[in-house]
């Protein structure tokens, strides 16, 4: 299989907002509006370097996925990487997508951010998804994940940036 992986443009959004809509509902059966997705993953596009969309692509079609954002630690005085919105097409599981998508790609956020550490967050009862990410060197750690709602999610794009 010879995998294309690059950066992801404009012209994946649609793609990669149906890759997103697809994971909610396959890992937590959340059915998430696919406007505001498709607006999210557009802003998300334009926010380089804080948030960067990398593809695999085969035959000239996206079949995997995955999103990093970064945050700054003073704690640590550098850079966190968050990984988020992995997806790899059904027909295309278990067959090193993800594997190769990963490593490339973060290849390049290493010699860009040179970050202190990588996170993830993996739904609960996801094993298949925790195994995974524990194969490629992830580990739980002290923290939970909370979470405060702000505001209503909207498909205006501008309200971000």
């Amino acid at each position: 299989m010879r995998l294309i992986i690059r950066r992801a443009e404009a012209a994946d959004a649609e793609i990669i907002a149906d890759h997103n809509c697809a994971l909610a509902w396959e890992t937590e059966q959340v059915q998430l509006p696919p406007a505001i997705v498709l607006a999210g993953v557009r802003t998300g596009l334009r926010q380089a370097p804080e948030v960067r969309y990398f593809v695999a692509e085969l035959n000239g079609a996206v079949v995997g996925q995955l999103m990093f954002s970064r945050e700054w630690s003073d704690w640590r005085n550098g850079w966190i990487v968050w990984l988020q919105s992995v997806y790899v097409s059904t027909d295309h599981r278990q067959q090193g997508v993800f594997r190769q998508l990963f490593e490339e790609s973060v290849a390049e956020i290493v010699r860009e951010d040179s970050p202190v550490c990588l996170r993830l967050y993996v739904e609960q009862q996801n094993k298949a998804a925790s195994s995974c990410y524990e194969r490629l060197g992830f580990a739980a750690d002290n923290y939970r994940v909370m979470e405060k709602p702000m505001r209503a999610a909207t498909a205006d794009d501008s309200s971000v940036n």
